[in-house]
């Protein structure tokens, strides 16, 4: 083989090369792009919420005793920012038991129940027995 063949084979071999790692870089970055847009999406659904303490002087909660929300497809998660950091669960209606405590620190999205299905019914508690806790509420 001649030395000029040989060296368009090795510049089309590294072309190639090349090519192949700008598009599973170009596939990450998408993956990345749709998982942030899936974030600000969720995100952006959210409501401010105030908890309320329970009559029994137990944890406060949100919504109103006796009543749930319901999750939907903006968000795969239950996630929470609360103004003041506290501990969090997440209680489902359908098994009416808790998921355990979440520490969740001031004004930073923490999840407090991961993959929830849609349509979910559910209240969260916090670990307070003041009627002060406010947080935004994504899920």
């Amino acid at each position: 083989m001649g030395k000029r063949k040989a060296t368009r084979l090795l510049v089309a071999g590294a072309l190639l090369a090349a090519g192949v790692t700008a598009s599973a870089v170009g596939s990450a970055d998408a993956a990345n792009a749709r998982s942030v847009a899936t974030v600000q999406s969720c995100y952006g659904s959210a409501h401010t919420d105030y908890f309320y303490r329970r009559d029994s002087g137990g944890n406060a909660f949100y919504p109103d005793q006796g009543s749930y929300l319901t999750t939907t497809s903006a968000c795969g998660d239950i996630n929470i920012n609360p103004w003041v950091s506290y501990s969090f669960t997440v209680c489902f209606k359908a098994t009416g038991s808790c998921n355990g405590w979440h520490y969740a620190p001031a004004n930073q999205w923490t999840v407090i129940a991961s993959q929830v299905l849609d349509g979910t019914k559910f209240y969260v508690q916090a670990k307070t027995t003041t009627d002060e806790p406010v947080a935004e509420l994504a899920y």
